[in-house]
């Protein structure tokens, strides 16, 4: 399998901006690639009978660029379960929300190009609304194509359609664990590839022999390319007459 040693990757689910104060680290090593670079153009990600998990990363990154879309993710760990909702008109038109369940914190944010706003539970109900933008790419913690990589770098199986039809989506499975993982168990991917590229669902589930604890994600693509984005109703309650054009909003507590 290509892209096994160069840089390593660590999957900070509570590190950086749009983070939550601990931190899950799985360790493993994929190779960046340039994006749109001409290696990326001429191998394909799927085979018959093989996947390139580091090439299925990139071409997934440029399926969902000028797109679209609704994301759901939902990540178990040790600590507890993260919740996230994404909806994306374009890459600076947004909303997003996040919550870990039983940690009494949410934080939402809503991007449409002017401004961004924020509501964020954990900094005592803190909300501010600034003329700095941020794209999508900014908020979404983790990532889904370095998902993509991390756990499909392994043995993966690969399921056609019986009529190898050409636009029809493609099943790829394992059932064992990165060589670069920390010891695990009862290892389970299953992906739902489009033709495009994008990975439109990816389940993962293993038990964690260093943490004892068993590790769940579920990622799902819906309404591609058929998705817009309005102003949300706690924008509208917090600043109701506030417009997008208007005078700079000072940040509010």
């Amino acid at each position: 399998m290509a892209g096994r040693a160069a840089v390593l990757l660590v999957l900070l689910l509570f590190a950086g901006c749009g983070a939550f104060g601990g931190a899950e680290r799985q360790t493993v090593t994929p190779v960046p690639v340039p994006e749109g670079s001409q290696d990326d153009r001429v191998e394909p990600a799927v085979t018959e009978d093989a996947v390139d998990a580091r090439r299925l990363a990139a071409a997934h990154r440029r399926a969902t660029r000028n797109r679209s879309y609704v994301l759901g993710m939902r990540l178990s760990l040790e600590w507890g379960t993260q919740i996230v909702s994404l909806v994306v008109e374009d890459r600076y038109h947004y909303q997003y929300r996040t919550e870990i369940l039983d940690q009494n914190y949410t934080k939402r944010v809503y991007n449409n190009g002017n401004r961004r706003y924020v509501y964020d539970k954990r900094a005592q109900g803190a909300w501010t609304a600034t003329r700095r933008p941020t794209p999508v790419s900014g908020v979404l913690d983790p990532d889904p194509a370095r998902l993509i990589e991390a756990y499909l770098a392994t043995d993966v199986s690969v399921e056609r359609p019986r009529d190898n039809c050409d636009t029809c989506r493609v099943t790829l499975t394992a059932t064992e664990p990165p060589a670069a993982f920390e010891p695990a168990d009862n290892y389970s991917v299953q992906a739902i590839v489009r033709p495009d590229g994008l990975v439109q669902s990816l389940t993962v589930s293993y038990w964690d022999r260093s943490r004892n604890s068993l590790v769940s994600y579920e990622i799902r693509y819906s309404a591609v390319s058929g998705t817009t984005v309005s102003r949300p109703t706690w924008v509208t309650q917090r600043w109701a007459n506030a417009t997008d054009s208007g005078p700079e909003l000072s940040d509010s507590h």
